[in-house]
């Protein structure tokens, strides 16, 4: 149990808490899904779908709950976090970053680095701390708002511009000992930066996963893991007829690889280009590597061709950057 964390109260009034979403017990989810494995440098994600409750094949809601609205992320319920099915590396090595955006309230968003399950990954967030409509603090936690690691050199600290929004970037130096949190403020138009070192003590057991955990009605947008750049994957047309696949933001003149299978999953497909083994968010059921095609000077790739009107409901495809081992989004056809 995590137990409030509060400053002494003042002779003329009680002070809010360091962290007011400490201010209650959180008993964390039991999901212990290992974010170890095979290995998928980059993705990206800018939610531009339809309104729904499930984030897409392109990600794992480990815990909580968290929808797509109005092109954006969006938290439902407290203590969320999800991760992203297709992207798997070092956290020392990585940088991730995202918009983020709010309502009003209580709320946070937070970048995960190094997920392993719920209880053991790097968790920087940035809150609105007094429910001010501004977020105005900065927290490094180790697991789901799990509280600072021992041994930190300072684990909360106060944007000197509160903002309603911003962008948010992490990233690690010192072999992954020091974390950095640079906020891009669009409320002052500077960048704050802020680090906690320490964490190399604790790293043990940190995995390859990555994502986004919430608190209350927060938003956030463009979520990227190492330059993921927006490579993604459109269609036109349908199945029982001619489909047009079109992959955007892949290497210039690079090998860009359309895979299809009977469903999503986690399927590990070895990249000989690159000598890497990625985890696609394809199913291994029937997985099949289609067409390998080159991306143009601007990183545009297109594949035409006939696809069978029993795919319908049944085909998903994603395509594979072959220069990044880069995913692009999973397309339900």
């Amino acid at each position: 149990m995590i137990t409030a964390l509060l400053l002494a109260c003042s002779p003329l009034a009680a002070q809010l808490p360091i962290d007011a979403t400490l201010d209650t017990a959180f008993q964390p989810a039991s999901n212990l899904g290992s974010g170890s494995g095979s290995r998928a440098t980059s993705a990206f994600d800018d939610f531009n779908r339809a309104n729904s409750t499930s984030m897409g094949a392109d990600w794992t809601e480990q815990t909580g709950d968290i929808e797509v609205l109005s092109n954006q992320g969006h938290g439902v319920t407290s203590l969320s976090m999800m991760t992203h099915n297709g992207v798997n590396d070092s956290y020392d090595t990585s940088t991730m970053s995202a918009k983020f955006d709010t309502q009003g309230g209580l709320v946070y968003v937070a970048m995960v680095a190094g997920y392993s399950n719920i209880s053991t990954n790097v968790f920087v967030k940035v809150q609105d701390n007094n429910s001010s409509g501004d977020y105005d603090r900065v927290f490094f936690y180790f697991g789901n708002n799990g509280g600072s690691w021992s041994g930190n050199t300072g684990y909360y600290f106060d944007l000197a511009t509160p903002t309603v929004s911003g962008t948010m970037t992490l990233s690690f130096t010192g072999g992954g000992d020091v974390a950095q949190l640079d906020i891009a403020n669009d409320a002052s138009g500077a960048t704050e930066t802020f680090t906690c070192g320490g964490l190399a003590a604790n790293a043990g057991g940190l995995g390859t996963g990555f994502g986004v955990g919430t608190y209350g009605g927060c938003y956030f947008d463009d979520f990227t893991v190492n330059g993921g750049g927006g490579l993604t994957l459109s269609t036109t047309g349908a199945a029982g007829g001619s489909m047009t696949f079109d992959v955007s933001g892949a290497t210039p003149a690079g090998p860009v690889a359309y895979c299809y299978a009977f469903g999503t999953g986690s399927h590990p497909a070895f990249n000989p280009l690159t000598g890497n083994t990625i985890v696609t968010g394809l199913a291994s059921t029937r997985f099949t590597v289609a067409y390998i095609g080159g991306a143009d000077a601007a990183g545009n790739s297109s594949h035409t061709t006939n696809v069978p009107g029993a795919a319908a409901g049944l085909v998903h495809v994603q395509c594979v950057d072959a220069v990044t081992d880069g995913l692009t989004n999973v397309v339900a056809l």
